[in-house]
């Protein structure tokens, strides 16, 4: 199947449990983007037929902090310790991979979270019937899927059992908590007469006091979402909760996009300059001629990207780790070239260096030269499209992910070797 949107259309016409059915019938590979008229976004990805992942953009959505807590498998501080750790290093290792090495949760319990979050985010979505929706189908669900995450396969009939379940439980729930699990709730400001609280009433009161919205309400007691708006939408029913109406209950945009959990929001690279280092490089490459002088741009280019990155985190209010080059290239096994070392520090490729290295190598024999001209050309080449995949990663939007993969990888093909002499 080709790229590009084959079927849209309006949620009130057609609802996304139907939609889901149509794309496991087809055993369709691509994403479901959703467009709420009051701003909010969604993505669901789809591996041929079978539920890949789910996202929500919204401040108030579902994160996988939100169901590792509710589910009682970690804490609040570890989340933030992980977060923390993150925030340093937007390109390295996710929060769920960062609380497997803290030994904080298990293999087992990771994957169980992720499936977790992607069925209740899908059920939320599902309660949409006010938007639009547009299939973006891809040959390939990786270039679809942000950078790091494999699919899930949740068969989609499991999934549309739970979105109708949900919608019939919410449609009595509606009259008590109006914006779902995005209803903020206070104490009614007296209670017409005395009663005698239980233990479990007495804790919602205090959380309701202390974090006002049900999804927070949920995560601070570290139970599971549902069951404790059931507990709220009865002490509502009862008058001793009242449903507020705050404005800040409705989804907050930054620019044209939306925006996302604080966590999220902080680490996404929509401005990352993108067409403004292709299109630099571009220029550069033109005046290198040698596979000498090909080799150190291509060094070059993996410093100019990581300054570039440092740059946005600073716009995004956060710095980025002086090792997280570093740790990249260690995780991708492009931190030496044979028994030569790459010398990496602040981010930056030791240029100077690795061209000492390149003269010494390529003034040789010329099979020698050639065999290591096409190895390091290959790492480096490896090493900058995970760079920008990393980046990318980070890029809310399916379609605007695949028209940057489209820009640098047009770009690598521009970047032909020439054969060493």
């Amino acid at each position: 199947m080709s790229t590009g949107t084959v079927l849209s259309g309006s949620l009130k016409d057609f609802g996304l449990v139907e939609v889901l059915q149509v794309v496991e019938l087809g055993a369709m590979t691509g994403a479901i983007h959703l467009k709420h008229n009051q701003g909010r976004m969604g993505i669901l990805y789809f591996n041929e037929g079978k539920l890949a992942n789910c996202s929500e953009f919204d401040p108030s959505a579902l994160t996988l902090g939100d169901v590792l807590q509710q589910l009682d498998m970690t804490t609040y501080h570890q989340i933030e310790q992980a977060f923390a750790q993150q925030l340093q290093d937007p390109i390295g290792k996710r929060i769920g991979e960062r609380l497997l090495l803290m030994n904080a949760i298990t293999e087992k319990q990771l994957k169980e979270a992720l499936r977790t979050k992607v069925i209740w985010t899908a059920r939320e979505l599902g309660l949409w019937n006010d938007g639009s929706y547009e299939f973006i189908a891809s040959p390939n669900i990786q270039k679809l899927l942000p950078h790091g995450e494999s699919s899930l396969e949740i068969d989609v009939v499991r999934a549309t059992m739970e979105m109708v379940r949900y919608g019939d439980e919410w449609q009595e729930l509606r009259n008590f908590l109006p914006l779902g699990m995005r209803t903020i709730l206070q104490l009614s400001p007296a209670i017409p007469y005395t009663i005698r609280f239980d233990l479990r009433s007495l804790e919602l009161f205090t959380h309701v006091n202390l974090y006002r919205r049900i999804r927070r309400i949920a995560t601070a007691i570290r139970r599971p979402e549902m069951d404790i708006a059931r507990e709220l939408g009865q002490l509502v029913q009862q008058k001793f909760l009242q449903a507020g109406y705050q404005q800040d209950a409705t989804p907050r945009a930054v620019g044209s996009k939306v925006r996302l959990p604080d966590p999220a929001e902080k680490l996404r690279l929509e401005n990352f300059a993108l067409l403004d280092l292709i299109s630099r490089m571009e220029q550069e490459w033109e005046k290198r001629k040698t596979p000498m002088e090909q080799l150190a741009a291509l060094v070059e280019f993996v410093n100019w990207t990581m300054d570039a990155l440092a740059e946005t985190c600073r716009a995004n209010g956060i710095a980025l780790d002086a090792n997280a080059l570093f740790q990249l290239m260690r995780n991708e096994q492009a931190d030496h070239l044979g028994s030569y070392q790459f010398r990496v520090e602040q981010n930056h490729i030791d240029v100077e260096d690795f061209t000492r290295l390149c003269y010494e190598v390529m003034s040789g024999k010329m099979q020698q030269a050639e065999s290591f001209y096409n190895q390091a050309s290959m790492l480096l080449h490896h090493l900058l499209c995970s760079i920008f995949e990393m980046i990318n990663a980070r890029v809310a939007n399916p379609r605007e992910r695949m028209e940057n993969q489209e820009v640098w990888e047009a770009m690598f093909e521009q970047f032909s070797l020439v054969e060493s002499a």
